[in-house]
């Protein structure tokens, strides 16, 4: 199959959804050139640890940095640990880590574009094993490297990446140690994320190149644009960037890596986000055998969409970068529903900016890049729990600038920290580890503002029975010394937000807890039976400036800095 700029397609519009963000750092033009362009077509050694890190001290573009970037963008090297997330210092000063990816060995790949290598974490002796330097990398001459936001391996077992700089696709053949390198066609498209189809093709979105990207591997020829392909998205719709592109649920290339354990037919679909600023958007389907896009524009949302998902009933996830809000859409009528995340006090900033989902195993995971978590939502539930990330730097407001992450198959969660220069992995032993379950008298609350009339709730805390050794000493990565922490009496802080406005803030409405510090004990020995529940009531009012509506309420229970456990509940406003 080949796109061209030229090629016309099958458009339908479907009018829906909501919230695109994008890329948070501003850069200004001249980071987007290239002054020397690749020549590529390498083996490459992986280098000892001792000869890569004494190369890389000597980096210029290292020394030439001050102690000030250093501290914004380079980290303190100190790995932190909380009761869920344990943090592991990358091998090298200044390694700015974005993407990575798990190999079916359970390795860990991350990619660095300050230094231009590839970095293997092993997670069986926990230390980084092999460091793979990419070929004829050009001086980074500005304080942020290459930003490699996506890295893949195809069912060959090859690892693809994207690179900012170079306005290029990689391909790295590990059983030869071999790279290739792939032009795209126009100058400033930045490459931001691929995934395969069934043939194992390559397809990819831009940040800037308003391009739709196909890349055909048995046509490639490196250091050129041979066998790249690409659809001029601009002809179509009207929009300033692209987000991140993602296969239909239940797709599987034979990588191991899908978003469901058993998927049971191809699903040859793909989805993107486009967006438009300040608001504005479309979520948009291509179906790969009729080479036709659904388009739902979602611009009515007054929110910015960023990175889709499908479940297994063929809803639509997607997060707003630019807020504190994510939302589902059902392609078939176009609803939507918007949800907010907790207050991100946990960090001290004003919004947690949802940025990369998943949906994997019945629940859509998404890093909160200024939330400073890791989240999951279990739309049967209505649950939502988020692991905050111990480290914290307080030039980027308290945020260590989680920006992407990947599970291995043992369904534990890795995480890049791009400014503090760390890995942080969160088990799946200690994932299923929540210290309380959170209940609710009813799942919808009714206001009506021209009357005045408030309305209330009662939630209902219960203390878990967790086994405190289990999550000390999860698997074979430990953390400090949290066994205590779980064991003793439990502080919980109860907040409430609110989809009504796109910072989660109750906009024009108030509400108050008749409790909203609550003391979570233990059950003396001697008693038998279920652990005692506490409980308290939220009761929210309108104001006369309230915009009647449908939206909907996120109750949290906070746990100290390291988890809130949130039900989301509707609110009607009449």
């Amino acid at each position: 199959m080949i796109l061209t700029i030229y090629n016309t397609m099958g458009i339908f519009i479907i009018s829906s959804v909501i919230i695109i963000g994008l890329y948070d750092f501003s850069l200004n033009n001249s980071f987007l050139t290239l002054t020397n362009p690749l020549v590529v077509y390498a083996t490459t050694n992986a280098s000892s640890h001792s000869e890569h890190m004494s190369e890389m001290n000597q980096n210029p573009s290292n020394k030439t940095m001050s102690e000030e970037d250093k501290k914004r963008f380079c980290g303190n090297d100190i790995p932190n640990s909380n009761l869920y997330v344990k943090e592991f210092t990358m091998p090298v000063e200044c390694s700015q880590p974005v993407g990575l990816v798990a190999d079916k060995d359970k390795n860990i790949w991350i990619a660095s574009g300050k230094l231009g290598s590839l970095l293997v974490f092993n997670t069986k002796t926990l230390e980084f094993d092999k460091i793979i330097k990419i070929p004829n990398w050009p001086e980074q001459k500005r304080i942020i490297g290459s930003m490699i936001w996506e890295m893949k391996f195809d069912r060959n077992g090859d690892l693809w990446f994207t690179d900012e700089l170079s306005n290029s696709i990689w391909k790295y053949i590990i059983k030869e140690g071999k790279f290739e390198n792939y032009r795209l066609l126009e100058e400033g498209g930045y490459p931001q994320s691929i995934t395969f189809d069934s043939d194992n093709n390559v397809w990819f979105t831009q940040f800037f190149g308003k391009r739709l990207g196909f890349i055909e591997p048995s046509k490639v020829i490196t250091n050129t644009t041979e066998g790249i392909s690409e659809l001029d998205m601009s002809r179509q719709i009207d929009f300033q960037t692209m987000g991140p592109i993602s296969n239909g649920f239940g797709f599987t290339n034979g990588n191991g890596n899908a978003n469901t354990t058993n998927p049971t037919n191809i699903n040859e679909t793909l989805w993107f986000s486009t967006a438009i600023f300040p608001v504005g958007g479309q979520i948009i389907k291509y179906d790969i055998a009729s080479e036709s896009l659904t388009i739902h524009d979602v611009t009515y949302t007054h929110s910015v969409p960023f990175s889709i998902a499908e479940d297994e009933n063929g809803t639509l996830w997607a997060n707003s970068h630019i807020a504190n809000l994510f939302f589902s859409l059902d392609p078939n009528t176009g609803a939507v529903k918007q949800y907010a995340t907790s207050n991100p006090s946990a960090s001290g900033n004003l919004t947690t900016l949802p940025y990369y989902n998943e949906y994997r195993d019945g629940k859509v995971w998404f890093n909160e890049h200024y939330g400073n978590a890791i989240a999951s939502y279990d739309p049967k539930n209505k649950t939502l729990v988020e692991y905050y990330v111990p480290s914290q730097n307080p030039l980027w407001v308290n945020s260590s600038n989680p920006l992407r992450f990947t599970f291995d198959n043992n369904g534990s969660i890795w995480f890049t920290e791009w400014t503090e220069n760390k890995l942080g992995v969160i088990t799946k032993d200690k994932l299923d580890q929540i210290p309380i379950t959170l209940g609710v008298s009813k799942n919808k609350l009714v206001l009506d503002s021209k009357n005045n009339k408030s309305d209330s709730i009662d939630l209902y805390i219960y203390k878990n029975m967790i086994n405190s050794t289990k999550i000390a000493n999860s698997t074979t990565i430990t953390g400090n010394n949290t066994t205590n922490d779980i064991d003793q009496p439990m502080n919980i802080t109860m907040d409430v937000t609110s989809s009504i406005a796109k910072n989660g803030k109750l906009a024009n409405l108030t509400s108050s807890f008749s409790q909203d510090n609550i003391l979570v004990i233990e059950k003396p020995i001697s008693e038998v039976g279920p652990l005692p529940q506490l409980k308290t009531t939220l009761e929210i009012n309108p104001t006369r400036d309230v915009i009647p509506g449908n939206y909907s309420l996120t109750i949290s229970a906070k746990h100290d800095k390291d988890i809130t456990m949130s039900k989301i509940v509707d609110l009607e406003i009449k």
